[in-house]
């Protein structure tokens, strides 16, 4: 009977540790869970910042190309007129 109390308050003992091992990695692996997310979460709005960038600096590239068209447009137009009156000069 005494060995088997006795190895009864062991296999307590062992229990208690185990329990205790177990927490402690549960709260490791959250440390662990809870720092990914923060670092996720930094890095989406990186990206959402580097998006914002992006689009506004398309616009202002469409605005432009927009822009440089008509000059275009015009030019060719100056350059016909040029052509033709040079066409009557000749």
């Amino acid at each position: 009977v005494a060995a088997l109390l006795e190895e009864k308050g062991s296999l307590a003992q062992e229990n208690r540790a185990l329990r205790e091992e177990k927490a402690q990695l549960e709260a490791d692996a959250a440390g662990a869970a809870s720092k990914k997310l923060q670092l996720l979460q930094a890095q989406v709005e990186e990206l959402q910042e580097e998006n914002y960038r992006l689009e506004s600096g398309k616009e202002e590239l469409r605005a432009r190309c927009q822009q440089l068209e008509r000059e275009a447009r015009g030019l060719q137009a100056r350059a016909e007129e040029l052509s033709s009156l040079a066409g009557e000069a000749r």
